[in-house]
């Protein structure tokens, strides 16, 4: 027995350790600050809100032919029903960025059904996990509400945040001769 014991400790201190490959915690509950209309900062760890997409900060469109800062809308909604307050998120997955992927709640309400169903975000279900507790019906309905009431982003001209970040990203350099 204490030979197994050896054994089954020596293998597990020999398997290495990089950074990031621990699981995420499965919850994680705070007071919130928001970062932009998809993440907020739960005890100084980012938290991208699963299931959507919102503008980018600095992402405008056009309504009514007037510029709408549709980012700092986004970010402006989240804010009035997150920041400062006790937010739990359900920890799903870990992005790119190595944010967690989190299905947030702020005394019940989902925060991201809450956002698509203002029409400041879109659905973003590309690679869900398969062990998760949301209802993407739901989601699916809130989008297709917002849209037929034309609300928010579903009232505007704008990229998809998508596609606005892709811009972002292939902005022209400058070069020296």
């Amino acid at each position: 027995m204490r030979l197994v014991l050896i054994a089954l400790a020596t293998g597990l201190l020999a398997q290495p350790i990089i950074a990031g490959s621990l699981p995420p915690p499965s919850t994680i509950s705070g007071t919130a600050r928001v970062i932009d209309g998809d993440t907020i900062s739960i005890r100084k760890q980012r938290n991208r809100i699963a299931a959507i997409d919102a503008c980018e900060v600095d992402q405008t469109g056009f309504r009514r032919e007037v510029e709408w800062p549709c980012g700092k809308a986004a970010r402006s909604f989240i804010h009035s029903i997150a920041d400062g307050k006790h937010v739990e998120c359900f920890v799903i997955d870990r992005d790119q960025y190595r944010r967690l992927v989190a299905q947030c709640f702020e005394s019940g309400r989902e925060i991201g059904l809450a956002i698509v169903a203002a029409g400041l975000a879109e659905t973003l279900f590309r690679y869900p996990p398969k062990q998760h507790r949301m209802e993407l019906k739901e989601y699916f309905a809130a989008e297709e509400r917002a849209k037929a009431a034309r609300l928010g982003m579903w009232s505007a001209e704008i990229k998809k945040p998508s596609d606005h970040r892709r811009s972002r990203q292939k902005a022209p350099t400058t070069s020296r001769s």
